[in-house]
């Protein structure tokens, strides 16, 4: 009888779920990406200076860091002015298709220094890490255009 009792209360409950009594405001969700943001520039430049460090010199790597970035070919504005006379909206628009250019290579980044010769344990956790933020990151700004 008890069992019956917990299974028909586990069936009320199954499509129950709770809500959150108060909703993050846009200006703090701007606060959290931003901070979001800079951390996964604190650890891209980490992760940056340990590759540059250790691989630089290597023969693979002698014809140095390809010169143009994949998401250049993505219109956005290129100084203070046209930041200032883009709308707000456009701008996210913007950011998040430049990061949703990443999310690929922040995959295959992953898979390659998990099989790198010489990545230490620490850069694959750091690339993993990012990865991760990228995500949280892009969530940020789905929510803030939402």
């Amino acid at each position: 009888m008890c069992l019956l009792l917990l299974v028909s209360n586990l069936l009320l409950w199954e499509h129950a779920t709770s809500k959150p009594n108060t909703l993050v405001s846009t200006k703090d969700l701007y606060h959290r990406v931003v901070e979001q943001s800079r951390n996964a520039y604190v650890l891209s430049a980490e992760i940056y200076q340990e590759f540059v460090f250790k691989f630089f010199k290597t023969s693979w790597f002698a014809n140095g860091m390809p010169n143009i970035c994949h998401t250049a070919s993505i219109r956005a504005p290129e100084n203070r002015m046209e930041v200032n006379e883009t709308k707000t909206e456009d701008l996210l628009k913007i950011v998040i298709n430049i990061s949703h250019a990443w999310e690929e290579p922040l995959k295959h980044l992953v898979s390659a220094v998990s099989t790198l010769q010489g990545a230490s344990d620490n850069m694959l956790r750091k690339v993993s890490a990012m990865k991760d933020r990228h995500h949280v990151l892009l969530e940020g700004l789905n929510a803030i255009l939402n």
